[in-house]
C-alpha cells in the first residue's frame, strides 16, 4: 500500500515595530488606510521569497498566524499643577547651561517690551515663566497624540482577529529639550521573539534597525527561518531604503524589498497630498 503524505504548512509570524512602520509611510509619503491588507500583503511577497531557498518541486504552504505590533502605549506622568513638580522641572531649568541663556535672552527681550524693570532675579523668573508655560503646551500636544495613537491601535484591534497590539513602549520626557526618548518597544520585541519560538516556523521582520540581532541569531540556531522587510522609494530597481540596517540583512535569511509605487498600485497604500496630516 502507498503512504500519503499529509501537507504542513509553516507557520509565519510577524513582528512589526510601529515606529519603525510609522516612519516608512512618512519616509514614502504614503498612507495605510487598510492595515489587515498591508500585512497581507507583506506576508504574501515574503512568501515568495521564503520560497526561493527550497530545492523542490512544491514549496511548502505557509499560513499567516499572527501579527505582533509593538507600539508606545504609556508616557511619563507630570502633574504640572503640583508644586513639588513645578520645583523640581525648575531646579533642572535653573541647573541647566545650554537651555537656560536662551530662556533668559527671551525674558530679558519680553520685559523691556514692556518697559518693566530687568534685574537679574525678574528676568530668570520671568525665563522660567517663559519656559514653563512653552513646555506644558507641549506636554499636552504629546499626551493629546498618545491618546490618538490609543484609540487608533484599539480600532485595529477590533476590526481583526490576527494583529495583536502590544502597548509596551514608552516616552520618557525629556523637559527642557521637549524630546519624547522611546524606551522598552525594541526590547520587548526581541524578548517576545525568543518566548515564542514554539508558536512559529518562519519570523517576519518588519524593523529599522539591528537591536534585535542577537534575537535573530538565536531564532536561526533554533532552527527558524527569518525573514526582513525592506521599505524602498520608487521604482525597482531603486535602492534607497528606509532605514534598514546593513546587520539585519546579514543576519536574516531572506530579504523582501516593498516598493512605493507596487504598495500604490496594489491598493494597499495611497500617496499623500501636499503637507499632509501625518497617519499613525
Amino acid at each position: 500500500m502507498g503512504s500519503t503524505e499529509e501537507t504542513v504548512a509553516y507557520r509565519f509570524v510577524m513582528f512589526v515595530d510601529g515606529s519603525n512602520l510609522f516612519g516608512v509611510a512618512k519616509h514614502l509619503a504614503v498612507d495605510f488606510n487598510d492595515y489587515e491588507k498591508l500585512y497581507d500583503y507583506l506576508f504574501e511577497r515574503c512568501v515568495c521569497d521564503w520560497r526561493l531557498s527550497f530545492q523542490a518541486i512544491s514549496p511548502p504552504d505557509a499560513q499567516l498566524v499572527r501579527v505582533y505590533w509593538y507600539v508606545v502605549g504609556s508616557i511619563d506622568e507630570w502633574n504640572l499643577a503640583d508644586p513639588k513638580a513645578q520645583g523640581h522641572l525648575k531646579r533642572q531649568f535653573e541647573q541647566d547651561r545650554d537651555v537656560r541663556p536662551t530662556w533668559m535672552k527671551l525674558a530679558g527681550a519680553s520685559l523691556a517690551e514692556k518697559s518693566k524693570p530687568q534685574s537679574q532675579e525678574q528676568i530668570a523668573e520671568e525665563a522660567w515663566a517663559l519656559c514653563f508655560r512653552d513646555f506644558q503646551s507641549w506636554y499636552e500636544t504629546k499626551k493629546t497624540t498618545l491618546g490618538g495613537m490609543n484609540r487608533f491601535h484599539f480600532a485595529i484591534e477590533a476590526s481583526t482577529d490576527f494583529i495583536e497590539v502590544r502597548r509596551v513602549g514608552h516616552w520618557k520626557i525629556d523637559f527642557l529639550h521637549k524630546s519624547a526618548e522611546e524606551k522598552r518597544l525594541d526590547t520587548s520585541l526581541a524578548v517576545d521573539m525568543v518566548a515564542m519560538l514554539p508558536t512559529y516556523d518562519v519570523a517576519l521582520l518588519v524593523l529599522g534597525d539591528a537591536d534585535g540581532i542577537p534575537s535573530v541569531k538565536h531564532v536561526k540556531n533554533s532552527g527558524k527561518h527569518v525573514g526582513a522587510v525592506e521599505f524602498l522609494k520608487g521604482y525597482p530597481p531603486e535602492d534607497r531604503a528606509k532605514n534598514l540596517s546593513a546587520n539585519l540583512k546579514i543576519a536574516a535569511d531572506f530579504v523582501t524589498a516593498i516598493y512605493e509605487m507596487d504598495l500604490v498600485r496594489g491598493g494597499v497604500a495611497e500617496k499623500r497630498s501636499a503637507d499632509p496630516v501625518a497617519s499613525v
